[in-house]
């Protein structure tokens, strides 16, 4: 009977090793805000000259001169005519024309550009640490086998007469 309670004490008292199980979920959320922004200046000059100068000299001279009678003679400014039709046609023209047009036109542009964006990122990660710590019981149960074929061998007659 003692040898029964002896077995029934160790087969309660041995367990198996119990592992412990540690799972870590993290979320781990990234956001960004990126804005985009365009900014376009433009500067625009326009000139324009126009400048005109005209000038005309005109000298016209025409003297025509008919006696009435052909036998007198004629005087004119100093000078002495006989017997003539005198005509003096005297023409001078000048003429300048000058016309400066200028016109320039300038333009600039300039652009500047921001941006921003929104992204948002989402990672999950998941860890799984298993803790198991070393058993010696199994070491108990081949001792607790040992005794056991050691008795049974021990006893062997005995168990013999019982079959």
């Amino acid at each position: 009977m003692k040898k029964i309670l002896f077995i029934l004490v160790a087969v309660v008292l041995a367990s198996c090793g119990a592992r412990k199980v540690n799972i870590e979920k993290s979320t781990v959320k990234k956001d960004s805000i990126v804005e985009t922004k365009v900014t376009v200046t433009t500067l625009e000059n326009k000139q324009k000259t126009d400048s005109t100068n005209i000038t005309t000299t005109i000298d016209d001279h025409e003297i025509t001169i008919t006696p009435i009678d052909t036998c007198k003679e004629i005087v004119v400014e100093g000078k002495v005519y006989k017997n003539v039709v005198l005509k003096i046609k005297k023409t001078k023209t000048n003429s300048l024309y000058i016309n400066k047009k200028k016109e320039s036109e300038t333009k600039l542009k300039d652009s500047v550009a921001t941006i921003k964006a929104n992204k948002t990122e989402t990672s999950e990660s998941k860890a799984k640490h298993i803790e198991k710590p070393v058993d010696y019981w199994w070491i108990l149960w081949i001792l607790l086998l040992i005794l056991t074929l050691y008795q049974l061998w021990r006893n062997r007659l005995s168990l013999l007469k019982l079959l």
